[in-house]
């Protein structure tokens, strides 16, 4: 297998570590694999995930196009799409947890816009939609995608219906209604030099994996310096804290601030095998 590294920018020539910023990166035979922020895939407006705490529709954070080593969970399925709430402190809203989980709405919740609309997102839920939790309680949503639903138009969150009292984005959390970060295409292109390639994280050189800036080698510094802040999927992980348990080689490191992601300064580990999700800043 091979390990690959992710640019952010509207063209080959001018590829930046994160949306918007000046930190180039050079991804030789670099191709377009999908894009951050803005719109979700064509799943419809009515599986847009939400978070379970506040019922408002999560901030698309990116849809990659997977290499073929990467479809873990099946060759059909080309993509994933990734969302973020971010909503550990936020003020909830009574009763969105449990519609979410299917409980049917009282005639009170049913009569209510919002709530109601909530209800229907549990009711159009996408059939391979995972919810990996972070360490604080944040939520997220992992959507694996055909090459169909890869391909189809592109779609904007639902409306915005929200009644008097649910508009102030600092108490209801992160929300694709308010903070939904530019749309900016994805880049991927193959990682050279990584020791790691096709070996699981693992601590104290465990089945030969090399530690991050555990070596004096000068071309293994030299290297870590060159990747470090990038997102990239195998390889080497650079987690801000401790490393995640259960992690494969099939993992995906992703930045803060791709997409709008808020992992508080740090990056995520999305393990697309095992499952394993973690962030840490």
């Amino acid at each position: 297998m091979k390990a690959y590294d992710l640019g952010f920018g509207e063209s080959a020539d001018a590829l930046s570590v994160r949306p918007g910023k000046s930190i180039e990166i050079d991804l030789p035979g670099a191709r377009v694999a999908g894009w951050c922020g803005g719109r979700a895939p064509g799943i419809g407006a009515a599986s847009w995930p939400r978070s379970p705490v506040t019922g408002l529709p999560m901030i698309h954070v990116i849809t990659l196009e997977l290499p073929e080593d990467y479809r873990r969970k099946g060759e059909d399925l080309v993509a994933v799409s990734f969302f973020q709430a971010d909503d550990h402190v936020a003020d909830g809203i009574e009763g969105v947890n449990e519609l979410l989980a299917g409980t049917a709405p009282t005639p009170e919740q049913a009569a209510d816009p919002f709530l109601a609309a909530v209800a229907a997102t549990a009711a159009a839920r996408h059939p391979r939609q995972e919810d990996p939790e972070d360490m604080i309680g944040g939520a997220h949503a992992l959507i694996r995608l055909t090459a169909e639903e890869f391909a189809a138009p592109r779609i904007g969150p639902p409306a915005d219906i929200r009644p008097d009292g649910l508009g102030d984005k600092y108490s209801r959390g992160q929300n694709a209604w308010d903070d939904s970060a530019p749309e900016t295409t994805v880049w991927i292109g193959e990682r050279t030099g990584d020791p790691n390639t096709g070996l699981a994280p693992a601590e104290d050189g465990e089945g030969g994996y090399v530690d991050a800036w555990s070596s004096d080698d000068e071309d293994l510094e030299a290297f870590w310096s060159s990747v470090e802040g990038v997102s990239h999927l195998g390889g080497t992980v650079m987690p801000c804290q401790g490393l995640p348990e259960g992690l494969t080689p099939y993992v995906f490191e992703l930045e803060d601030g791709v997409g709008g992601a808020n992992f508080g300064g740090g990056n995520a580990q999305i393990d697309l095998e095992s499952g394993v999700f973690d962030w840490a800043q």
